[in-house]
């Protein structure tokens, strides 16, 4: 799973900007096991987003949001990206950006308890179903682009379960450095990426086949 270093915040550029890599730390990783906060956190990661929106886009009351948005602040995990008048100009609306991504290594893992490790995991299963079923419905999916989906059922021992664990860490530090070598080119080339990818990795135990 995902968290970053803060990085230095420039007020409107927050679609700009992508927040750095790096392992939660203690307190931080307790926060971020509250589903509602692990909602939160993965739609800032893309973009800017104000309460309003965060509260239509994870189905949950406005104060709820405000509350947790609250905790996260007051961690170092969000910061406020820039504001906005609306209704006339007679509301103030803040809009928040990640500057960490909530990334797990295996010691900030251990530091949950069973049932935050159970409740992050449900969280994160939900976003992808939810990821998955957007781009289905949208057209996206297979919009012009090779989507590329793998099932892998396989039989291994204890060594090979632990190989498998590294190669798939590999793999997600390897993307995030994909996603800031595209953010050099970005800033190089004056252009804004446009192709917007999901990449969803899952290795899991299972049940004996029958």
């Amino acid at each position: 799973m995902e968290a970053a270093v803060k990085a230095e915040a420039t007020p409107g550029a927050g679609a700009q900007q992508r927040p750095g890599v790096d392992f939660v730390n203690p307190q931080l990783a307790a926060a971020l096991a509250h589903p509602t906060r692990v909602g939160i956190m993965s739609i800032l990661v893309e973009g800017p987003a104000s309460p309003r929106q965060l509260a239509e886009a994870i189905d949950e009351p406005p104060n709820n949001v405000a509350y947790h948005l609250k905790q996260l602040r007051d961690l170092g995990a969000i910061e406020v990206d820039r504001t906005e008048r609306r209704a006339g100009g007679r509301v103030i609306e803040r809009f928040y950006r990640a500057t960490q991504r909530a990334y797990f290594d295996e010691k900030a893992w251990e530091l949950l308890s069973d049932s935050e490790r159970l409740g992050l995991a449900w969280s994160i299963l939900r976003l992808m179903s939810k990821d998955i079923s957007t781009a289905m419905t949208s057209g996206t999916f297979f919009d012009g682009y090779d989507a590329n989906l793998t099932r892998s059922p396989m039989t291994v021992d204890a060594e090979g379960w632990d190989e498998i664990t590294e190669l798939v860490g590999q793999a997600a530090e390897d993307l995030f450095a994909i996603e800031e070598r595209v953010q050099e080119r970005s800033e190089e080339r004056g252009e804004k990426a446009e192709i917007h990818a999901k990449v969803q990795m899952l290795h899991f135990r299972s049940p004996a086949p029958r």
